[in-house]
């Protein structure tokens, strides 16, 4: 059975709605990313292109991203406009998730939700949130690093979310590359 078949019948019959105050503390190598609950900055909505690619295969979605100061909403659509997975990150540290493994699993959403806030945030933002990790940075890429000096995370074009900018976010195993579309400045 394909891939794309499996994720299918996942949506046909439904996915289970997961509801858990998780721990904030996000492992990255032998550190961790304390999450931030609440969103720093103007309250927007964005629609951004993804690619994520394990070096085998590769996936394409749209994600749909509301930052506010009281929560994260973040919905991937496939190219045919069905939810895939939604991630949501309230303050209290409430995270609400669901869909298509692996962005249904908590420790798996509380990762995404670290990369995206080490991509977009600015360093003083991140400053008090990195424990046994350091962050490397210049005007054109990010690099995080485990109190052994290994790379956890690099990031290219960071705090990038402009229409048209794009980040590209690279692990170990896998790469993800996220172009903004549009961007609501909301009230």
């Amino acid at each position: 059975m394909s891939r794309f078949s499996l994720i299918f019948i996942l949506l046909l019959t439904g996915c289970q709605l997961l509801s858990v105050k998780p721990d904030s503390q996000v492992p990255l190598g032998t550190g961790y990313y304390q999450l931030s609950d609440s969103w720093p900055g103007p309250a927007q909505q964005l629609l951004q292109r993804a690619s994520w690619s394990d070096g085998t295969e590769l996936h394409q979605f749209t994600i749909s991203a509301l930052l506010r100061a009281d929560k994260m909403l973040l919905v991937a659509l496939s190219p045919m406009g069905q939810e895939l997975w939604r991630v949501q990150y309230k303050r209290g540290h409430q995270l609400s998730v669901s869909g298509i493994a692996p962005f249904n699993q908590p420790q798996f959403a509380k990762f995404l939700l670290a990369q995206m806030q080490l991509a977009v945030l600015d360093s003083v933002q991140l400053s008090g949130r990195l424990h046994a990790l350091k962050l490397e940075q210049d005007s054109s890429s990010r690099v995080v690093l485990d109190d052994k000096g290994n790379t956890v995370l690099q990031i290219a074009q960071p705090q990038q979310l402009g229409p048209g900018q794009t980040i590209t976010i690279t692990a170990t195993s896998y790469s993800l590359k996220i172009t903004t579309l549009q961007q609501d400045f909301l009230p």
